[in-house]
């Protein structure tokens, strides 16, 4: 029995060695590792040693969704570069059309966007978009006057190339033009060095996708260190549906080879399709249906308009359009403006057929307001740049809003440099007639109630993005223009940097915003 239980031990043991020893032996497969083929560049740079008299550090690109970008920070080096390229596998090719690109020696022009072509080594193809930008990225106005501009008046002949940065489209990059300059402080003191400049071209131009026309003008904002008091007011009347309320766009302006700083480009206000789009008189229009319009008035206290006149209460009105009017014309609308005024200032004057709405466009009115309400902007209190229109067979409205400078707390010799405590625009002139109206006052409740939440608090992002923007634009204006340090009149802070200047506007349109909707209850 025992012999035999021996047995079966040792037969049980030889199996289990085997077992193991075969465990041993086995060949287990490997997965074989593929290799997948891709077109993908990891990196694009512009290198100074490939790009010599052009740069003298190199710039690494940024690849981001299809994009490649660069910003080169010099605007006389022009766009043609050779980039150093490195791809993700070998074997992988790069071309520009037909163009082999060779890595660090092909040099392209990249004035406009260049897509290229990244093909590996088994035909997978993958497209790139090229977008290199010079000097801040901005558009830049590179403007060749034939003499010095030293008139607001006398026109200059001149020449502006543009180079709309790949921001914008520009069909048309180079013009002749005439060119003076523009503004009445901003021009006139001495104080201001950056000048402001109007520019008129022989025919109608678009500029960086604005509405063609003849006139536009270069805004220096030099007494205003955000740079963007204009441009933040005008967004915020477009975004009310403000009367005409001009387009804008940020530019560089290199003035006979010297860069003279940031501008804002806008159209000049004036009656034109995209602009204060009414039936534009002539001397032909010689009937009284024809006559009711369209005219283009200004409020200015400057009284410096070749044709202007006071109504009875002694408010100036310049006619901006049409240029030369007809005895006719010009009868007709100062008896429209006194007759506006009258009913403004009637007995009857709430009566809704009779009284002040029969000759004037309160949604309009409405609108003009609260955009400069929102802002304190001081020339907006019956000083200049307040502008109403009328057209044929209409009734007298305000627009466009103009000249933001002096608004969000930067002047220093008016109540507006407070952003609490009176409601700026409303007392004073026809407003504060129209403000005793309780029609008119629940129109001004409800359109604020209806935009507070939405269209006024966007101006906050509007003001971060255009900071954001303006990074690298407002660093070169203040190294041209170095001033952040310097009292420039008439401002209310001297804060030493670009970003406290920004904060300063911000907290100041902040505590204007709450005072308001706070108040409005009591309009």
């Amino acid at each position: 029995m025992l012999k035999k239980y021996a047995l079966f031990l040792f037969i049980a043991a030889a199996f289990l060695c085997c077992k193991k020893s075969a465990k041993v032996d086995e060949v287990i497969p490997v997965t074989p590792v593929v290799t997948v083929d891709s077109a993908v560049l990891t990196s694009v740079k512009i290198e100074a040693k490939n790009n010599v008299g052009k740069i003298t550090t190199d710039i690494t690109c940024t690849i981001a969704n299809g994009e490649i970008t660069a910003v080169v920070p010099d605007y006389k080096v022009g766009k043609k570069f050779a980039l150093t390229y490195a791809v993700k596998n070998k074997g992988t090719n790069i071309k520009n059309g037909d163009t082999l690109q060779v890595s660090g020696v092909t040099v392209t022009d990249f004035t406009k966007p260049v897509t290229l072509s990244v093909i590996s080594k088994s035909g997978v193809t993958n497209t790139y978009t090229v977008k290199i930008k010079v000097f801040t990225g901005l558009p830049i106005l590179y403007i060749t006057s034939a003499s010095a501009i030293v008139s607001k008046e006398v026109y200059v002949k001149g020449k502006v190339v543009i180079d709309a940065n790949q921001a914008y489209p520009q069909d048309v990059t180079s013009m002749t033009m005439q060119i003076r300059g523009h503004g009445n402080s901003t021009w006139t003191l001495s104080a201001f060095l950056k000048k402001p400049y109007r520019v008129k071209f022989d025919s109608k131009i678009s500029m960086l996708g604005m509405t063609a026309a003849k006139n536009w003008v270069l805004l220096a904002n030099y007494d205003d260190k955000t740079l963007m008091r204009n441009r933040i007011a005008m967004l915020l009347a477009r975004r009310l549906g403000s009367d005409w309320a001009p387009d804008s766009r940020f530019v560089e302006v290199v003035l006979n080879g010297d860069f003279v700083g940031n501008y804002l480009l806008t159209p000049q206000v004036e009656v034109n399709k995209g602009r204060v789009d009414i039936n534009e008189l002539t001397d032909k229009n010689v009937t009284d249906a024809d006559n009711t319009g369209g005219y283009l008035l200004e409020l200015d206290q400057k009284r410096d308009a070749d044709v202007w006149f006071n109504s009875n209460k002694g408010y100036p009105f310049a006619v901006k359009s049409p240029d030369v009017p007809t005895a006719k014309q010009l009868a007709y609308i100062k008896k429209y403006i006194q007759d506006t005024e009258d009913a403004i200032y009637a007995a009857n004057f709430t009566d809704p057929v009779n009284g002040y709405q029969k000759y004037l466009n309160s949604d309009s009115f409405v609108n003009w307001y609260l955009t400069n309400e929102i802002v304190q902007n001081e020339d907006a209190r019956l000083f200049s740049s307040i502008f109403y229109y009328k057209d044929r067979n209409g009734k007298l409205g305000m627009g466009p809003v103009w000249d933001f400078d002096l608004s969000g707390g930067n002047i220093d010799y008016t109540v507006a440099k407070n952003p609490t405590g009176i409601w700026f625009i409303r007392d004073d002139g026809w407003f504060l007639r129209l403000a005793q109206d309780p029609a008119f006052i629940i129109k001004v409740r409800n359109r604020w109630a209806a935009i507070k939440d939405k269209e006024v608090k966007q101006i906050f992002t509007d003001i971060d993005q255009t900071a954001a923007d303006l990074k690298l634009s407002q660093q070169k204006n203040f190294e041209r223009w170095p001033i952040l340090n310097t009292y420039v009149w008439p401002n209310a802070v001297v804060l030493g940097s670009y970003d406290k200047e920004v904060a300063y506007y911000k907290d100041f349109l902040q505590q204007r915003i709450n005072w308001m909707d706070a108040n409005m209850s009591s309009w």
